[in-house]
């Protein structure tokens, strides 16, 4: 018995996969409609891009929150951790207007970051501008109280 190579192209394994994952979906957990009776798309938790760096000072959160109202945003901190809760509200269309399809993320999200070192919870802030929510933390000097004091023995 002779067995011939056939070159086939890479992208060939993944030529249907997007087809495969959706019958297998529809398999599992039935018709999935992606809307609501009244043309709103579910509200399901998102979880934005969240970068984070660290200096000798300070920590930087940026959290990308396009399309979400400054009103929408809350942001609480205390000395070792930051929770940040925001929600994306869908926006009533025209009534005329039928909705067919809709990429935008709408609904809640909520983040808790600890952080190793101690944060000043009076002279860090945040701002929010062009989508992004900006957060400076500013940390706290360590305590003299848990340095380590080597004793003399006399």
């Amino acid at each position: 018995m002779k067995f011939g190579l056939m070159k086939r192209e890479p992208s060939y394994f993944f030529e249907n996969i997007h087809e495969d994952l959706e019958r297998f979906l529809k398999e599992t957990f039935g018709e999935l409609e992606p809307y609501t009776a009244d043309n709103k798309p579910f509200e399901r938790a998102f979880r934005p891009a969240i970068q984070i760096t660290e200096n000798k000072n300070e920590y930087n959160i940026d959290v990308e929150l396009t399309g979400v109202k400054k009103e929408d945003i809350e942001v609480n901190l205390t000395d070792e951790s930051i929770s940040i809760c925001a929600e994306a509200k869908f926006e009533k269309q025209n009534k005329e207007d039928k909705l067919h399809f809709s990429e935008f993320r709408y609904g809640k999200f909520m983040r808790t970051i600890p952080f190793e070192n101690k944060i000043d919870t009076e002279k860090s802030k945040c701002e929010y501008k062009d989508g992004i929510l900006h957060v400076k933390l500013i940390k706290k000097e360590p305590d003299k109280i848990n340095e380590v004091k080597k004793l003399t023995i006399e």
